[in-house]
């Protein structure tokens, strides 16, 4: 795809990445972890050196990733799905309408507001639109949507990185495919990383069922968009604008020029 790129192009994604550049810390930090979206990538980084990197999966271009940064706190193992409202909603509830047992044979668990277990079946799911009073998770299993670890960091977009069954996804060019958390390729070795441990490590402790463990180093993770990115030794990458944002930063940046310059 960057046969067709202009000069004019690169030129046009290096400043948006300029601008972009200041909405993050002069300092990046080190060790970090570095998600850049347009790229499908996820980068372990720690005195200047790239110990880690990995294809990831993003959110579709209808379930956006967002643009921020936050502090890796926990891994956890075998996790539980807490199935967000979004998707009971618009993917299960016209399924549940037909048959409202299928979340009980399917691993998961249906609790009411006061948090008792329910079973799916015994719901009337018919009953509700946009509101739905119960919640529900997905038990740890192979069939589970997090995979075997997903590692957190607490975040208002309720983003975090994870593993997948689907990994086929890994495969294509085009990875804006999940609902807009960042399915990683290689979680075990992501894991062991931000714990500082190896991955003989991650792979004992899935041996155990579910558990979590808290990272307890200081380990920034940038949840970022640069359609022009260098990597370590300073070459310029160019990535499709997946999301079209650099169209929107531009004419931002144009209108912000305009009511600067002087009228002539």
């Amino acid at each position: 795809s960057l046969a067709g790129t202009s000069k004019a192009d690169k030129v046009t994604k290096v400043k948006v990445a300029l601008e972009e550049l200041r909405w993050l810390p002069s300092d990046l930090g080190s060790p970090r972890v570095f998600i850049n979206q347009p790229a499908f990538t996820a980068s372990y980084i720690d005195n200047g050196e790239e110990k880690l990197k990995t294809r990831v999966v993003v959110g579709k271009v209808t379930n956006q990733t967002a643009f921020f940064y936050d502090q890796i706190e926990q891994v956890d193992f075998h996790p539980y799905w807490g199935v967000p409202q979004s998707i009971i909603v618009n993917e299960m509830l016209p399924r549940l309408r037909n048959d409202p047992g299928y979340l009980d044979r399917a691993g998961y668990e249906v609790t009411d507001s006061s948090g008792r277990r329910v079973p799916s079946s015994a719901v009337n799911w018919g009953a509700y639109g946009a509101n739905i009073p119960y919640s529900v998770r997905q038990q740890p299993s192979e069939a589970n949507a997090l995979g075997e670890l997903k590692i957190l960091f607490p975040n208002k977009h309720a983003i975090y990185m994870h593993d997948t069954p689907q990994k086929s996804f890994f495969e294509r060019d085009m990875r804006a495919l999940s609902h807009g958390c960042v399915r990683l390729q290689d979680p075990r070795g992501m894991a062991a990383a931000v714990l500082g441990t190896s991955v003989d490590y991650v792979t004992e402790k899935l041996k155990h069922g579910h558990s979590n463990e808290k990272v307890t180093r200081t380990i920034p993770v940038y949840v970022a968009y640069f359609t022009a990115w260098p990597d370590l030794a300073g070459n310029v990458e160019y990535f499709d604008d997946v999301y079209d944002r650099d169209t929107r930063l531009m004419q931002a940046l144009d209108a912000t020029e305009a009511v600067r310059s002087p009228a002539s």
